[in-house]
């Protein structure tokens, strides 16, 4: 079938945010920002009431709704126009104020949505990055890049993830300069920060101000939202947003969260002023980088990003990784109530007595998880390669068992002219890539390169390969061990004080793994 698609469409990829089981999640929930706690009571009995008059089946209206979001963001009314939230705000700004090749500039690391949106759009995208530091915004790569070309700018502040906060005197320097571009301030956690944009708008009309009551209103399922602008933006973005794209439960929701604003304001507070600073304290006191932030989150680095998550996550508390640029190896973590941060830091400091101890599986190479060929005993080809029955099955079910994965092999006389790297790299590298496509991912692979009469320190079963990884892994010797097919992997084992799993020489992984699972 050919594809119809455009062709910038065709070359994106979806964003995925992780939700699939989320709602089923039998723990605290702190990887998504939203609010931890139910919205006000208020709104979910007008919510109700709603489903019991039968009114589901008319068009929506949107009641005095803008008008009270204008009272809320203290402007007129005409400045208002609501959005199913933030990502249609996103979606209509840049349709209405930029085209296919114009500039957006977009600071990185931030929401993602951001860049999907330009994408659709056609948009060329400059990306500033936040710095590699203290992630502050980058102020002076922004007002640089600023030209005829550039359209939008985008100012998530709050930023996400980073928690980052430009001050409303760093937004005014963007808008003076760029005076024929729209400056798009994304105040998504506004009610936290305390800091808006909306009071710059009279003096620069071309700012444009976007706020969300999924966050600190608890409506995130409803997807509502808002944008505040001069009136003459509000009526060309009109043309953009359809008549009846926001529903009307949505609407409702808003309406009547908007009259309980002090329930808002106290649940902000509670997170802002005593759940945040006991969490930033224990980080102090424990030595855990974290970035502060203007934000209901937290950006931190721990030594073992992924142990920490996956240790938590079975500890019934999700937090979310990051892999953006310059966050790599961190976590965000949503606050919530005291309560629900004391539970997260329970967690963590049980996670920092026991659970920060991580299994291993300590993998031999050839006649374990590749056929080992009787002529010469080692894949010297990439045509000898040949993956063993239940080998991929086999390190998947360790994965998802908790265990880290680590390759320990024996590869007599490799670098040498009997056995050149480029005999070897092809099969290992073909080799790893088929396990990374199925899933199955090394932490390290370790190759020793000697012949057993060089009386190396690191052939196996000496413990030189692995003398130095082993100062930092934080191996747990109960749980973690060693599977090979010969008697220098049973060495191995003895030396290192790990169980050893014994294998067939070409036999079936997973048969021989599914013991030690079981355990």
């Amino acid at each position: 079938m050919k594809n119809l698609a455009l062709k910038r469409i065709q070359d994106m990829k979806p964003y995925k945010p992780p939700i699939n089981g989320r709602a089923s999640y039998d723990g605290l929930l702190l990887d998504f920002n939203e609010r931890t706690t139910g919205p006000a009571d208020a709104v979910v009995f007008s919510l109700r009431q709603f489903g019991r008059d039968q009114k589901i089946q008319l068009y929506p209206e949107y009641f005095d709704l803008p008008d009270k979001i204008a009272a809320y963001a203290q402007v007129d009314s005409s400045q208002v126009m609501i959005t199913n939230g933030t990502d249609q705000a996103i979606d209509v700004i840049f349709r209405t104020f930029s085209g296919e090749d114009d500039t957006i500039i977009i600071p990185v690391p931030t929401f993602s949505m951001y860049a999907q949106y330009a994408q659709i759009n056609g948009n060329k995208i400059l990306s500033p990055l936040y710095s590699a530091g203290d992630l502050d915004f980058p102020l002076k790569d922004v007002l640089d890049a600023i030209n005829d070309s550039v359209k939008v700018i985008v100012v998530c502040n709050p930023n996400n993830p980073t928690g980052t906060l430009l001050p409303v005197a760093g937004i005014e320097r963007i808008a003076k300069k760029a005076k024929d571009a729209i400056v798009y301030v994304d105040e998504a956690y506004y009610e936290f920060s305390g800091v808006s944009a909306v009071n710059l708008i009279g003096k620069y009309p071309n700012i444009i101000v976007s706020r969300t009551f999924s966050k600190a209103f608890g409506l995130a399922g409803l997807r509502i939202g808002y944008v505040v602008a001069n009136n003459k933006y509000i009526s060309e973005m009109l043309k953009v947003r359809g008549p009846y794209d926001v529903n009307q439960l949505a609407c409702l929701a808003g309406t009547v969260a908007l009259t309980n604003v002090q329930e808002v304001e106290s649940y902000a507070v509670e997170v802002m002023k005593d759940a945040k600073p006991l969490l930033e304290n224990f980080f102090l006191k424990n030595n855990i980088k974290f970035f502060h932030s203007a934000g209901n989150f937290i950006l931190f680095k721990p030594d073992n990003a992924k142990l920490v998550a996956d240790t938590l996550r079975r500890s019934g508390i999700a937090v979310r990784p990051q892999d953006k640029p310059n966050i790599k190896g961190t976590l965000r973590v949503t606050i919530g109530t005291r309560p629900q941060m004391q539970a997260f830091i329970g967690a963590y400091q049980n996670l920092m007595r026991t659970s920060y101890l991580q299994k291993y599986a300590l993998v031999d190479r050839d006649g374990t998880l590749i056929y080992e060929p009787p002529d010469s005993r080692q894949v010297d080809s990439l045509k000898k390669l040949r993956i063993l029955d239940g080998a991929v099955e086999g390190l998947k079910r360790l994965q998802d068992a908790g265990y880290q994965l680590v390759m320990v092999s024996n590869q007599d006389g490799l670098d040498t002219p009997l056995f050149p790297l480029s005999d070897f790299e092809p099969s290992q590298n073909a080799m790893l890539s088929a396990f990374a496509k199925a899933g199955v991912a090394f932490e390290q692979v370790f190759i020793c390169p000697h012949k057993s009469q060089d009386k190396c320190a690191c052939r196996k079963p000496k413990t030189g390969l692995v003398d130095d990884w082993l100062k930092t892994a934080r191996l747990d010797t109960k749980q973690s061990f060693v599977c090979g097919d010969r008697a220098s992997d049973k060495g191995l084992a003895r030396n290192l004080g790990l169980p050893f799993v014994s294998m067939i020489k070409n036999g079936n992984f997973e048969d021989a793994i599914k013991e030690r699972i079981a355990k």
